[in-house]
């Protein structure tokens, strides 16, 4: 039988305003968000941890975000800049690994299964990659891990995000157990729409559909 693949995919936490605080080393425990300033009616593209917390939402008007966090630092996108900082994460994930693809600005899929004799267990890499990527850019990464890129992209979205190291593995041992209690829109492409035709179905969970 083939030997499962380890497949990651790396995250990186509020990327955009993580992007910019590393560049403005004054507003690092401050709440920062990404938009127009000058538009009050702008709408929030990105926020921090530490606004998050304040309340402040991604896509909300920027009004709004101020009128719960009035110290909030709202600061120009530099798209320009999120990109570039994107294309040296790959190449830092290509130090890694050649099988790298893109998911997005702040994703990434990484096929490492190749990998693990060279730099350790696919938690040593990921821890790995985390250091890399923060020393280099500034970002926090959380990396979800699993025999496919569903289950990886899953593991990052639903436990990697949630949990202090950042590192979630979804595998045949732990998937019943981890991720079917979970609320049936919380699987991968379930969306309003979807959701609502398996309540009526009567599968609340991911594990009723499984």
């Amino acid at each position: 039988m083939p030997r499962e693949r380890t497949i990651f995919l790396v995250d990186g936490q509020s990327f955009y305003a993580s992007v910019e605080k590393s560049g403005y080393p004054q507003y690092r425990n401050k709440p920062v968000a990404i938009g127009d300033p000058d538009r009050r009616s702008g709408i929030i593209l990105a926020a921090c941890p530490v606004a998050k917390a304040r309340g402040v939402t991604t896509a909300e008007r920027i009004f709004e975000a101020r009128a719960k966090c009035p110290d909030l630092v709202v600061i120009r996108p530099r798209m320009q800049r999120y990109i570039s900082i994107s294309l040296l994460i790959t190449q830092l994930f290509e130090n890694f690994t050649d099988l790298v693809e893109p998911y997005s600005i702040d994703e990434q899929f990484l096929d490492v299964s190749g990998s693990i004799s060279l730099f350790g267990s696919p938690y040593e890499i990921a821890r790995q990659i985390q250091a890399q990527v923060r020393a280099s850019t500034g970002v926090w990464s959380r990396v979800g891990i699993g025999p496919t890129k569903i289950l990886a992209k899953t593991a990052t979205d639903n436990f990697a995000k949630k949990r202090s190291d950042g590192i979630f593995e979804l595998n045949r041992d732990n998937i019943e157990t981890e991720l079917w209690p979970l609320p049936v829109h919380q699987m991968f492409m379930v969306a309003n729409r979807m959701t609502r035709h398996f309540i009526r179905m009567g599968l609340p969970t991911i594990g009723d559909v499984a």
